[in-house]
């Protein structure tokens, strides 16, 4: 009989396998990336364009070109994709980012070939036309406008134009810019930068998918890469943003770091962990459960193509920032003085390798995982290394990892609250 009073032993992982990934040309530099997923009877296909904020010397201009493909097309209005996408059981989605921007759908094995020609009419044949473009300007006018509304929103942003001062990862979307973007900039930059993509496609898929995606988006252009985008100007300052009808204040702390392909990335991931990275975390249990200031406070470590940066978030009450940001800097250097407990390590070491190969295991789970270290221009074996990374990393890789990159005096602060600047 089972023993419930007796917790069920712990098996440490010792290693991974990563999926299979075919990759096939497309044509012209096209890449398809392809991971089969069978008896899920759905699949997910995403055009992973080179058109991001990097891209365009006016960021707005990224995210309307894109936004633009579900519009309308030489055959269909924006209304009539909307419907067709809905008639087929598919969800459409259009994520325009810092480095790459993407076109997605989601859909049912057995209308494969429909969503295919339906992506491949929007990706090639859009009508991009003055109204169609007023209306869409109008919408994201009016969610940037609620967006502005939001603490958590602007301190983010302040946050990022500190960090990357002059960059394109630090530009923040202004309602000018947006107002400012014409027909003629959409084509331009559809035609040098949209048009040159790679495909990702994962789920249950036909035997003929890979001859269907080679017929349907086998025209592709060069793409020019912008130059300079790995160097960085000196941090700005700290920014506080005041405003009286905020009730909370939201905290960002943070600083620019690296990204995958640097050597300390894996094992710094654990200190960040033990940090800030998970519920029981240090900040989690000072400032949430002890002190009460917030309910839920994280520090995470981004990664881009051309750099990376750490982060601190928490929302607060305006009367506990000082003490808010006095306790940050008390876990930050306790990580720094005092080596960590073997049991809290293993612990961490734990969490980290189970919620790894959980991660592994949701749909399209695969091919996300390789997208994001193909774009990055990492190997696959990144993945493979992560648990060996993980279990080998030591209480003194820990304190040294943070001494190295944590100093406290080294990084921005950005809020946006309720009250008067206090000292930043």
């Amino acid at each position: 009989m089972l023993d419930r009073t007796q917790a069920p032993p712990i098996r440490q992982v010792s290693n991974i396998t990563p999926p299979e990934i075919e990759d096939y040309d497309i044509g012209q530099g096209g890449k398809l990336y392809l991971h089969r997923e069978s008896n899920t009877n759905a699949f997910k296909v995403e055009i992973l364009t080179k058109a991001g904020n990097i891209s365009a010397a006016n960021a707005a201009s990224v995210q309307l070109t894109l936004k633009m493909l579900a519009e309308g097309t030489k055959k269909r209005t924006g209304h009539q994709l909307s419907e067709q996408i809905d008639s087929l059981g598919s969800f459409l989605e259009i994520s325009p980012s810092f480095d790459h921007s993407s076109v997605a759908i989601y859909g049912l094995k057995k209308h494969f070939k429909e969503n295919l020609s339906l992506l491949s009419e929007m990706l090639y044949t859009p009508e991009f036309n003055q109204k169609s473009l007023k209306l869409l300007k109008e919408r994201e006018i009016n969610k940037l406008q609620m967006n502005l509304e939001k603490g958590s929103y602007l301190s983010s942003t302040n946050l990022r134009k500190t960090l990357f001062n002059g960059h394109p990862y630090g530009y923040i979307l202004s309602i000018e810019d947006l107002e400012s973007v014409t027909i003629d900039e959409i084509k331009a930059l559809y035609q040098s930068s949209v048009l040159s993509f790679d495909v990702y496609l994962s789920g249950d898929i036909p035997i003929e998918a890979v001859q269907v995606i080679q017929h349907l988006f086998g025209i592709n252009t060069q793409y020019t890469t912008r130059s300079g985008l790995e160097h960085f100007q000196a941090y700005g300052e700290s920014i506080y943003h005041h405003d009286k009808k905020f009730v909370q204040s939201s905290i960002k702390q943070g600083k620019r770091l690296f990204n995958r392909s640097h050597p300390d990335y894996l094992k710094f991931m654990v200190s960040n962990e033990i940090l800030g990275g998970y519920f029981g975390s240090r900040l989690m249990k000072n400032i949430r459960e002890e002190k009460g200031y917030t309910y839920g406070i994280y520090s995470s470590l981004y990664s881009l193509k051309h750099a990376g940066y750490f982060l601190i978030s928490t929302d607060v009450k305006g009367e506990n920032e000082k003490e808010t940001l006095e306790e940050i800097s008390r876990e930050i250097n306790t990580l720094q003085d005092q080596l960590i407990q073997e049991s809290e390590l293993e612990t961490v070491k734990n969490y980290m390798c189970g919620s790894f190969i959980n991660s592994l295991s949701s749909p399209f789970a695969a091919i996300t995982k390789f997208k994001t270290v193909n774009t990055q221009e990492v190997e696959f074996r990144f993945y493979e290394q992560y648990i060996d990374q993980v279990l080998n990393t030591t209480a003194q890789d820990v304190l040294g990892l943070a001494c190295k990159y944590l100093d406290p005096a080294s990084l921005r602060t950005s809020i946006a609250g309720p009250f008067k600047e206090p000292s930043l």
